[in-house]
């Protein structure tokens, strides 16, 4: 629907709210509203942010527990689940959810609710600390290899709060969008990619404590990788031109290199740098302004 702008005073213009939309929300003299800017776009919203629901029905079908995950991204506060067989719920209990906390339970069927109220504006902190996650398993595995004493299976359980924290940022992303508005797209690939890279970085600790034989210069070669990851860190919250070429060269150094060795962690690291660079397309897109 259009709306003229009126002009009230030199410096305010106003329009008016739709009636229907008004009487949905109890909007009356003297309610507050809240107004987003995304933008070419202001969304209005009444005060009471209303909770994003859904029912999902297990009877007569097999239960996933990744779909709660795949709920919680999409913005889902609460999610009511009906279920035939009581082992639904054991399995929901077994797995310790971490997006949802079970708030009502019957013999056929259960609620769970978010429990991520109130960090809604958390974002960009969230997205750093995803970084930092993985930045920590990165150096602490090549700490291990210089022959540091590193508890790999504590190391390993950062991946599990990446996963914890990345999934808010894509669930953030969903509900509620970015600001400025184009850059939602890109900050959701490179979410994903993020986690991407710690689990690659979990696969290499699976490998050591199975037992894996790497060579002095598979190890040499993930620390120059390593390295590689915490240069586009720096880069991504500090654009440098220069320092970006340098990390393009090395890209390429790394990528032959990776081609000639053989090994377990030789072949993790060279998907490593193929990942890392991945980020690069959509973090150049989106600030595209500022950097050219």
């Amino acid at each position: 629907m259009k709306r003229k702008v009126i002009q009230l005073s030199v410096s305010t213009l106003v329009v008016s709210l739709p009636s229907e939309w008004v009487e949905k929300n109890n909007i009356s003299k003297g309610s507050e509203v809240e107004v987003i800017n995304k933008g070419d776009k202001l969304i209005v919203r009444s005060g009471e942010k209303p909770q994003n629901k859904i029912i999902l029905d297990t009877k007569g079908r097999i239960f996933d527990k990744r779909y709660l995950g795949d709920l919680y991204i999409r913005g889902y506060d609460e999610v009511r689940i009906n279920f035939k067989d009581a082992d639904v719920l054991k399995e929901i209990k077994k797995e310790q959810l971490r997006e949802y906390e079970i708030v009502e339970e019957e013999k056929d069927f259960c609620i769970i609710k978010s429990v991520s109220v109130g960090l809604e504006s958390e974002f960009d902190n969230m997205l750093r600390k995803c970084f930092l996650l993985t930045k920590e398993m990165s150096k602490s595995l090549v700490d291990y290899f210089n022959g540091e004493k590193v508890e790999l299976a504590e190391i390993r359980k950062l991946e599990l709060e990446n996963n914890k924290l990345s999934g808010f940022c894509l669930r953030l992303l969903n509900k509620n969008g970015y600001t400025p508005a184009h850059k939602t797209t890109f900050l959701y690939v490179i979410t994903r990619e993020i986690e991407a890279i710690c689990d690659i970085y979990k696969y290499v600790i699976d490998e050591v404590l199975e037992g894996y034989k790497i060579s002095t210069e598979e190890k040499e070669y993930f620390s120059l990788v390593n390295d590689f990851f915490v240069m586009f860190y720096e880069l991504f919250y500090k654009y440098d031109k220069e320092r970006f070429k340098e990390f393009y060269n090395q890209r390429k150094k790394l990528i032959q290199t990776g081609k000639r060795l053989e090994g377990k962690l030789a072949h993790h690291s060279l998907n490593l740098v193929v990942a890392i660079y991945n980020i690069c397309g959509p973090y150049l897109t989106m600030n595209m302004e500022e950097i050219y």
